[in-house]
């Protein structure tokens, strides 16, 4: 005697449809490159559900990214590797010996006032100070 195949047997098991999708959760798959169908087959979605929700503003028009695989490992063996707890660059000792000259003259040549400041660095602050006070007169006056 033959048996007759039911239907339900020796099928893949549906995907559980989880009770909400975002589209963030969508964007994530497209990102990893699962398509439309994929994305259908992952949460066990009708095709017309699938169109419904790429219907959405913010999924139209949106695509899976192609994501590509080599087919080897590739190591970069020729770069020093960085320590990441490091907190500054080593230099070279030509680089502290040697000086910006504006600068040097400006370190030589100033004296600084009773507020510890240069004369110099007063003037900037000032005039700093008095274009903050423009502009915020410019945005009063525009209101």
């Amino acid at each position: 005697m033959i048996e007759a195949r039911t239907n339900g047997e020796n099928q893949t098991p549906k995907a559980t449809t989880p009770e909400t999708i975002t589209t963030s959760m969508i964007i994530e798959d497209l990102e990893n490159g699962i398509d439309r169908p994929g994305i259908k087959e992952k949460y066990g979605l009708e095709n017309w559900e699938v169109s419904q929700m790429f219907k959405h503003p913010v999924l139209k028009g949106r695509k899976a990214r192609k994501v590509r695989k080599m087919s080897f490992n590739f190591v970069d063996d020729v770069t020093e590797t960085v320590d990441p707890n490091q907190t500054s660059i080593p230099a070279h000792e030509d680089f502290h010996n040697r000086a910006d000259l504006r600068s040097q003259d400006a370190i030589d040549h100033s004296a600084p006032t009773e507020a510890g400041f240069t004369d110099d660095q007063i003037n900037q602050m000032e005039g700093q100070a008095w274009e903050q006070s423009t502009q915020a007169d410019d945005t009063n006056f525009n209101l």
